[in-house]
Parts: C-alpha cells; sequence; structure tokens
C-alpha cells in the first residue's frame, strides 16, 4: 500500500479534547484532564515531584520545554511520570467508559492505538506547559479565587440534583473527588481562555472575515433540505395530482405513496430525508433549496421525469448574521479557533525558539516512528535501523525489551513491501513494453512522444497507443535509471531479493507479535496475511472479523437500520449485500474449506468454528422478516448443529437445540400452509403459495438467498427451490 499520511485518526484526540463547557457530559469524563495548571495554581510545583519531598532532575522526567536547546530550569515546565501516568490513566479510563477500545501498539481505520493516545498526551501536555509559560510571562495566569469560584458554581449545580449527586459519588467516590476534577477542568479552561483573548484578541473579526470569504464552501458544506418528493414521467399527470393536493383531495404523502414511480421513496410518503448541496440533480437541487417550506413546488423536470416537491424544512444562509444563527455556527467556529490558536502556538515557539525534549525511550521511539509515516526517506531510514538492531543477518528476529520496535518495523515493512511489489511490477511491464514497441518509439523523448501525441488525431488510436506506451515505458526507465534489457534485468534481480529479505523479516515479525499479542486485531489480520491456511489463524480471523463487523448489527436492528439508510445513499439495494451477506459468505466459506472440513484442525477449533456459525444463522434467523428465509437460515444453523452433534456426541444440549429448531420450522411450514389455503371466496386459478421445508439436510452446498439477490453457494449443503402453478414446493438434495 502507498505510505501512509501521519497518522490520519490524530484528529480524534483533538475532538476528544475539545472543550464541552461546563456540559453534564463533563460527568462522566467528555474531555482530557490536565493536572498541571491547577498544580501550579495551588501552591508551585507539587505535581512536578516523582515523589513527595523528592527532586528531580530534567533526565528523570518524561520531557518539558526547552529554550534555545536547553531544558527551562523552572520544573514547571518539566512533564514528570506521575503527572504523565495521571493523564494516561485518567484519559483511558474516560474512553474506556464511554465504550472506545483501543490496541495497545496498532492502529485501526477509525482508531489510534493506545501508544498513539499516550503521544498525543505528551504533546498536549507540552502544549499546556507552552500556555502555562505565556501566561506567567504575560501575568494572564487564572487567579485562584476565579477558578474556585467557577468550580464551586458547577459543582453546586450538579449535587443539587440528589440523583445527579448519587451518580457522582458512585463515579468519583466523593463530592470532594469530583470537586478536585472539575476544579483541574476550570484551571485549565480559563488558562486557555485567558492566552487565546491576549494572544489573538481580534479572534471573532478574524472569524466573521473567514465566514463571509468562504461562504461558498460554507453552503456547500452546511445548508440542509428536508424534503418529500413525488416523481412521475410525465408533466399532466404531474400537475394533476398537484390539483388534488392543492384542492385537498388527498395529502401529499398519500398521492407519492400511490403515484410516485420513485418506489424508494412511495413506501415513506416520498420523504426523501436530509440532504445537501451537491447530493441531488442540480434542478432538483435549484427547486428545492429555493422553495418555501410547507408549500408544493412543480412540476420541476429532470433527467428522471418530473417532480412535486414539499420541503419539509431548510438551513440556508446567504450572510455571516444568517450563518451565525445555524448550528453549524458553532462547529465552524470551533473549528476556525483550534487552527488559529494552533498557528499561533507554532509563531509563538518559533519566535521565542521553544521546542521541547522527549525523555522515554518509548516515546522517543514513537516520535520517530510518526515522523517517519509521512516521510519515505525517515521511513527507509528508521526501517534500515530496525532492522540492523532487531535481526541477524539470517533474518531472525532479536528480542528486545520493548514491542514497539517490532511493531513499528512490522508496520513500516508492510509498506515497503507493498512498495517493491509495485516496483517489480513495473520493471516487468517495462521488460514487456520493449518487446512489443517498435524502436521508433522507444528512441524518442518525453517530450517528442508529448509533441508528436498533440498532433495525432484522436481517431488514430493505434498510434497513439504505441505512443502512449512508449511515454510509460521512457517514465520507467527515468524512474529506475535503466535503458537496456540487461539493467532492467539486474533492477529486476535485486528488487526481487530485496522483497524476499524484507518478507522473511516481516514474516518473522509478525510470527514473534503473535505468540505474544494472539489477540491484536491487526496481529491476526497480518498472521492471516502470511499464513491464510493456518486453521487456527483462519478461525482468528474470521472470529474477529465477526465480531468486531457483523456481529454488532446482527444483535441491534436500530444499529443495522442506521447503516442500511446510510450506505443506501450510496449502494442502494446493495447495502445490505455489502454489510452483511458478502461478509457472511466470506466467513462461511472460509471456516468450512480450511477449519471445518480440514484434516489439520482439531478437534476443539473445528467446533469453535461451527458454534460461530450456529451463533450467525440463529441471529440471521432472529432478525429476519421473511418467513420463507426465515426457515432457510433454522435449516443452516440445524445443519451446523449436527455436525457439532457428529463432534460432541454426548452433549445433550445440541440435541435439544436441534429438536427445538425443527419445531420451529414445523410451526412455519403449518403457518405457510394455513396462510396459503384459499377461502371460499377465492378462484379456481389462484395458485397456492404454500411452502414446505424438509428438515433434512444432505452433504452438498447450501444456497441461501441473503436479501433479494440470486442465492449464492455460502455452506456445504444443497437447497433448491422450484415454483410451479400449482404450488410451491422445495426439494432438498
Amino acid at each position: 500500500m502507498p505510505n501512509r499520511k501521519s497518522r490520519g485518526n490524530s484528529n480524534f484526540m483533538k475532538s476528544i479534547q475539545r472543550p464541552i463547557v461546563w456540559a453534564v457530559a463533563i460527568l462522566f469524563g467528555v474531555g482530557i484532564v490536565w493536572w498541571s495548571v491547577a498544580q501550579y495554581l495551588g501552591g508551585g510545583s507539587q505535581g512536578n515531584e516523582q515523589g513527595i519531598g523528592t527532586e528531580i532532575s530534567f533526565s528523570e522526567t518524561v520531557g518539558g520545554l526547552t529554550k534555545d536547546g536547553t531544558p527551562l530550569s523552572n520544573s514547571d515546565y518539566w512533564i514528570t511520570y506521575s503527572e504523565y501516568e495521571t493523564s494516561v490513566r485518567d484519559t483511558l479510563t474516560n474512553l474506556r467508559s464511554q465504550g472506545y477500545n483501543f490496541d495497545p501498539y496498532f492502529e485501526t481505520e477509525n482508531y489510534p492505538s493506545e501508544m498513539g493516545i499516550r503521544y498525543d498526551l505528551f504533546k498536549s501536555l507540552i502544549d499546556q506547559k507552552t500556555l502555562l509559560l505565556y501566561a506567567t510571562e504575560n501575568d494572564v495566569l487564572p487567579a485562584e479565587e476565579q477558578v474556585d469560584a467557577e468550580t464551586k458554581r458547577i459543582v453546586d449545580e450538579y449535587v443539587a440534583d440528589e440523583e445527579t449527586k448519587s451518580a457522582i459519588v458512585y463515579q468519583y467516590g466523593s463530592v470532594d473527588a469530583f470537586s478536585e476534577l472539575i476544579r483541574d477542568y476550570v484551571a485549565t479552561q480559563m488558562l486557555a481562555t485567558n492566552v487565546t483573548q491576549k494572544a489573538i484578541p481580534d479572534m471573532e473579526e478574524r472569524f466573521e472575515n473567514y465566514v463571509n470569504e468562504n461562504m461558498e464552501d460554507l453552503k456547500i458544506n452546511y445548508e440542509r433540505v428536508d424534503a418529500n418528493h413525488i416523481l412521475v414521467s410525465d408533466e399532466a399527470s404531474a400537475v394533476e395530482i398537484k390539483s388534488m393536493i392543492d384542492s385537498g383531495e388527498i395529502s401529499f404523502t398519500d398521492a407519492a405513496t400511490q403515484f410516485s414511480i420513485d418506489t424508494g421513496s412511495a413506501v415513506n410518503g416520498g420523504a426523501l430525508g436530509e440532504f445537501g448541496r451537491g447530493q441531488m440533480v442540480q434542478e432538483f437541487e435549484d427547486a428545492s433549496f429555493d422553495a418555501t417550506p410547507g408549500l408544493v413546488i412543480g412540476p420541476v423536470e429532470s433527467q428522471f421525469g418530473y417532480h412535486l416537491i414539499q420541503v419539509n424544512s431548510k438551513t440556508t444562509f446567504d450572510t455571516f448574521e444568517e450563518f451565525a444563527s445555524t448550528s453549524a455556527y458553532q462547529t465552524e467556529l470551533g473549528r476556525f479557533e483550534n487552527e488559529e490558536f494552533n498557528k499561533w502556538i507554532a509563531d509563538y515557539r518559533q519566535e521565542n525558539n521553544l521546542s521541547y525534549t522527549v525523555n522515554d525511550p518509548d516515546l522517543q521511539m514513537y516520535a520517530r516512528y510518526d515522523e517517519a509515516i509521512s516521510d519515505p526517506e525517515k521511513s527507509s531510514a528508521l526501517l534500515e535501523e530496525l532492522e540492523k538492531d532487531y535481526f541477524d543477518e539470517s533474518g531472525n528476529l532479536l528480542i528486545g525489551d520493548s514491542y514497539l520496535p517490532v511493531v513499528f518495523y512490522t508496520e513500516l515493512a508492510e509498506n515497503e513491501i507493498t512498495k517493491l511489489r509495485n516496483q517489480i511490477f513495473d520493471l516487468e511491464d517495462l521488460q514487456d513494453l520493449l518487446l512489443t514497441l517498435p524502436s521508433t518509439a522507444t528512441s524518442l523523448t518525453i517530450d517528442e512522444i508529448d509533441s508528436r501525441l498533440e498532433t495525432i488525431p484522436s481517431t488514430d488510436t493505434e498510434a497513439r497507443s504505441v505512443l502512449t506506451d512508449a511515454k510509460r515505458a521512457k517514465e520507467y526507465m527515468s524512474e529506475f535509471n535503466v535503458e537496456t534489457p540487461e539493467e532492467i534485468e539486474e533492477a529486476l534481480t535485486e528488487k526481487r531479493n530485496l522483497l524476499d529479505s524484507k518478507n522473511l523479516r516481516f514474516e518473522n515479525s509478525v510470527r514473534y507479535l503473535y505468540s505474544v499479542m494472539p489477540n491484536s486485531t491487526r496481529v491476526i489480520n497480518y498472521m492471516y496475511q502470511i499464513d491464510g491456511d493456518n486453521p487456527e489463524v483462519v478461525y482468528m480471523y474470521n472470529e474477529t472479523s465477526y465480531n468486531a463487523n457483523i456481529r454488532p448489527l446482527l444483535e441491534s436492528p436500530e444499529l443495522l437500520d442506521s447503516y442500511l439508510e446510510y450506505y443506501g445513499q450510496y449502494f442502494g439495494a446493495q447495502a445490505r449485500s455489502l454489510l452483511l451477506d458478502s461478509p457472511i459468505q466470506g466467513i462461511e466459506s472460509d471456516l468450512n474449506q480450511k477449519v471445518i472440513n480440514s484434516t489439520e484442525a482439531a478437534t476443539d477449533l473445528k467446533m469453535s468454528a461451527l458454534y460461530l456459525l450456529v451463533d450467525i444463522y440463529e441471529k440471521m434467523a432472529n432478525m429476519e422478516q421473511n418467513e420463507q428465509i426465515t426457515q432457510i437460515y433454522l435449516l443452516s444453523e440445524k445443519h451446523y448443529l449436527e455436525k457439532l452433534a457428529e463432534l460432541y456426541p454426548e452433549d445433550e444440549t445440541i440435541g435439544s437445540l436441534i429438536e427445538t429448531i425443527e419445531f420451529q420450522i414445523s410451526e412455519l411450514n403449518s403457518q405457510n400452509t394455513v396462510d396459503a389455503t384459499p377461502t371460499a371466496d377465492a378462484t379456481s386459478t389462484e395458485a397456492s403459495t404454500e411452502t414446505v421445508i424438509d428438515t433434512e439436510i444432505g452433504t452438498g452446498e447450501l444456497e441461501v438467498p441473503f436479501g433479494n439477490d440470486e442465492p449464492s453457494s455460502v455452506g456445504d449443503v444443497d437447497l433448491d427451490v422450484n415454483f410451479d402453478s400449482e404450488g410451491a414446493t422445495e426439494t432438498v438434495n
């Protein structure tokens, strides 16, 4: 994969640190709690002592501010381990209480690692020390009396309600402990406010200028309309329906349900929900944003037909004052203030030659890694250094005192391996091009090729294709500094050998990490990448994927509905397949092929895989509304329970579960039979819709019709469904 940008999820910490001023959310841990400012206000540097009555040197701290490359002599600007670890502990406790889970070493798609949080906390503490220095030099430290008064006001407001007071005592042990926490928070917020007002006194004016200069972008980002619509194929029908609505003959929602050819929204009375600029075709967007809420407008012609539109509500603005009245104002103001503040603090440090030193070895290593992931040269240098320090000449891993070097090597090596594979592919492509291109084309320079391409008409596709391929070949030659076939082969040999070397070290590092952190999602993914046929690895990989991505959706219909609604905007009817069907098919196929039917897998592992599939189909059956599909899911569950019974025949619980499922299927079949029985008024031409599913399943492959898609192979059972004019029957092979 290409080199990643520097920790794309670093904004996660910034969003947590964003002050929610005096909100109830503080009570349950929103925000980062800093101790240094309150300790400073409360009596100097007691917070910067490793132990009571113990003097420390700068080298014994986590790090701290420097000026002209030298640590500041005042220990108030140092970060002690007690201060740092307190911040780490409280931050991680707060985040975990909110349901966030972090890998100790590896960041994920959405969240940083715990080590990444530690590094962000260190940098945030450095920011706090910088603010403290500025506030001291400019005499804008918050007065202790102000901090105490605001703290008392907030705490009194909370404890006035007995239920809230009880929650505080439960969460923090006592009201006094909660008061100390609030005091620290208040002190930090007052410090930031005082410094901002002193350093950037014209913040409001700057923001107003920013809004006026970026009004069009803000409109695209924040203007919203909530509307219903009716879509018909011809203008006359639209006019007639509008007349019926205007006269009160029919409501807009009923008309949408009855007449709209947009079946997706018609079932909801034409409701489209909320949408912004650029999400609808231009004609529809313009009409919707210009409409008066409550009025029916149209017909509006678009490429889809003729629309009648009823806007329920809208948020639009054209001036700063109008923007200030929207909910987006505070969001954009906060973002702007953060950016301005970050610019100011960077300028302040540069102007005063301020920086910081990191003493902690793990943080030092992380700082280098953080720079390396966005800088190819630093990445290569760190990778080379780690190979030298942590691998012998044969590629065997040398175990050190910390996992971090191995973690960082693994991450950087993955990127390097991907780059090498791409380079080998390009060199092989160059070889093929030189074998097929005429020398008259490859002898040209890139400028000459570009010049000729400008003169050759687009209809001469053959000549243009030759020149385009020749240009690609010349670009490869320039990139790899090769000219002749011999040089290309030499470069290929070098890259292939280097790839083999990297792969060996990468695999050794992954296997080591798997031995010490087998539950890490990233490590499991790496192991699947290098040993994807190992039954244990296959099971761990699929179980982790299921628990992280699928199980939450199966256990919460509300969550699934929200995901389907969101992804439905982009994938339509395929959203369910994307979220559930395809991943489940992949899990089932992988477990059947590489675990359940494997001669190398242990019995316990096979049973774990079977229980996982039973759990999947039990949850699928519980959430499914279509009775016929529910029966198929129950059959799948029963099938895997029967396989479990074969492996563990003495477990009576499995037999009971099978009997329960057979009863459920029988009940569904009986209900289908009753529902399909013609009434006395039914004509003889009406076909029965009875469906009877045999509860005996063979050993073929099950065809499970996920959603509304065509059946696809996902198991090891065959189920054929045939409908004829006399009724629906199913045969199981």
